[in-house]
């Protein structure tokens, strides 16, 4: 019989914890969502090599214990993820005629379709079936997604953590790389704008998210165990000032916000325990020292900090608050079953008036949670309250034990979704495949810690099988 537990050095953790097949397949979804997912995908071939990926997740979930997964979950998680899935499933459903045409909001398609001699057919509730049905894979994919989480050793997710954070100085080095040459090394999206850093993104202000949610991930990196992997704090202060600099230069006023959050959270994490026990961490203090004194000499020079934060001051200017008034009217235009999933570029247009008409496109709310309202009417707030409700006990059992290495990394992913919701308010996050599957994560490593039974901190299956191999 072979002992784990008795073998010794880097031997003995080798044979503690290999790399798993469901850690492989889970990491190769993290990274190719992330690198692939910018934009929400509209080539087939990107979407295909997505697809591609979801497929293996989903087929190596079932067979190391995915299933197992969903059944440990609370019945109100299982609910929330349900619900996930079905809000656009149920939208692809075809409708009689009869039973169609009486829906809120079909008047205008109703006629268009009358005058294509299809009024009679039977059609579904989105009006917008090719963006919904690629919603609804998306969905499935994500919960497959975090299952698989759930059956990872706490390594494995540590390890995912550590993908989030080499992905976010790649997307802040690709940043760089486009700003440097100016716009012509680099872009993966035609459309963004060459003085902004959106790295592998569309959207700068997406990009400064993911900056901020790579602190984060940092933090859990160096900082999960019982204090800091020293070996590795010498690339802290130029890592942080790196990504510090890329918030900046994307010029994002909700990015540089986030970031800010972000890392007074991390700081507060490091610190609080020690001062509320009347001391100071002066490790915290003093690399935050550092980071301020260095950011001064280097960035203050240039024109780049004014250039950003100078532009907090035409926010009352953003075409937000216009697109939001112009498109509340939507919510009851097809309240309670909603337009679709994925539908606000086909009813949007025929909503606006002339006078609102601008040289830019309107391609979202850039307020997921009114949009979504217009999408799917009343299944928005049922939703969100399951989703709620979900999380407090695990957010509650996070906080009780945040001086231990779970709680360190459930709080880590409290925070992520934290920013993530937060961002919502005045973008559009999750509906790029790159921000939800790290969004999978953060659920991820909070419902690890709401079920006192499981936990599910153990090696997957085929670690014990190898433990227990002649």
């Amino acid at each position: 019989m072979v002992h784990i537990g008795i073998t010794s050095g880097k031997r003995r953790d080798r044979a503690k914890d290999p790399l798993s097949p469901l850690f492989l397949a889970t990491a190769g979804f993290l990274v190719a969502w992330v690198l692939l997912g910018g934009n929400m995908p509209g080539n087939l071939i990107i979407f295909g090599v997505l697809a591609l990926v979801g497929t293996i997740l989903v087929a190596t979930s079932v067979v190391h214990g995915g299933l197992e997964s969903w059944t440990s979950l609370s019945i109100v998680q299982r609910l929330a993820l349900a619900f996930f899935c079905l809000m656009p499933l149920l939208q692809l459903i075809p409708l009689p005629p009869s039973l169609w045409q009486i829906l809120p909001g079909r008047a205008l398609p109703l006629a268009t379709l009358g005058a294509m001699g299809l009024a009679e057919n039977w059609q579904p509730v989105t009006l917008a079936f090719g963006a919904t049905l690629r919603t609804s894979l998306i969905c499935i994919w994500l919960v497959a997604f975090l299952l698989a989480v759930l059956r990872l050793s706490t390594p494995d997710l540590h390890r995912l953590f550590a993908l989030i954070l080499l992905l976010g100085l790649l997307n802040v080095v690709i940043g760089f790389v486009q700003i440097i040459s100016d716009g012509s090394a680099l872009i993966f999206y035609p459309s963004r704008q060459s003085m902004f850093l959106s790295g592998l993104f569309a959207n700068k202000n997406h990009t400064g998210l993911f900056i901020a949610i790579t602190f984060l991930a940092g933090y859990v990196v160096l900082y999960s165990r019982s204090g800091w992997t020293r070996r590795w704090l010498g690339l802290v202060i130029p890592g942080s000032l790196m990504c510090i600099a890329a918030l900046l230069a994307t010029f994002s006023r909700a990015g540089i916000v986030l970031g800010g959050v972000a890392i007074l959270s991390i700081v507060l994490s490091i610190a609080g325990p020690r001062m509320k026990a009347g001391r100071v961490r002066h490790t915290a203090i003093g690399i935050t020292l550092a980071m301020v004194v260095l950011l001064l000499i280097l960035i203050a020079p240039s024109d780049l900090a004014t250039r950003s934060l100078t532009r907090f001051e035409s926010v009352d200017a953003d075409l937000r608050w216009s697109i939001w008034q112009w498109s509340w009217p939507l919510v009851g235009t097809y309240f309670p079953v909603g337009s679709g999933i994925g539908t606000f570029t086909t009813v949007f247009p025929a909503a606006e008036q002339l006078d609102w008409v601008k040289p830019t496109y309107v391609n979202h709310v850039h307020n997921d949670y009114l949009e979504q309202m217009i999408e799917v009417g009343i299944a928005a707030p049922i939703f969100w309250f399951l989703t709620t409700v979900a999380l407090v006990r695990p957010l509650r059992l996070a906080w009780n034990e945040r001086t231990g290495q779970s709680g360190r990394i459930a709080l880590a992913g409290a925070m992520i979704l934290f920013l993530i919701a937060a961002h919502s308010v005045v973008d559009y996050p999750l509906r790029r495949p790159a921000i939800a599957v790290v969004a999978m994560v953060a659920i991820g490593a909070l419902l690890r810690i709401g079920n006192l039974k499981r936990r599910l901190y153990q090696p997957v299956r085929h670690v014990r099988q190898i433990a227990n191999a002649p």
